[in-house]
């Protein structure tokens, strides 16, 4: 592959990162994004467009755009968010 193909698969998955996160963040599912980008990152490791690393550091990257804070800080937030929430009956 060449890397004009390279580029354009990281545009396009760094696109898709954005999707994801920005519908995350406005509180609706985004399951249906997400197995779309996780079917699409495993064809480009297939055809070597990308690596697991890459993947990683995109994704890193595009969700502090979106959210302002690394993934690893915003998982512990979330979890006590919904900690909170059952505990005041809110199971939505």
């Amino acid at each position: 592959m060449n890397m004009l193909q390279k580029d354009l698969f990281l545009i396009t998955l760094e696109s898709q990162f954005r999707d994801i996160f920005q519908t995350s963040k406005a509180g609706k599912d985004n399951s249906e994004q997400r197995l779309r980008a996780q079917g699409f990152i495993h064809a480009g490791e297939l055809l070597h467009l990308c690596t697991r690393k890459q993947v990683q550091q995109l994704m890193e990257l595009v969700h502090l755009e979106v959210f302002g804070i690394r993934i690893s800080e915003r998982q512990p937030a979330e979890a006590r968010r919904r900690q909170q929430a059952l505990q005041l009956g809110d199971y939505d």
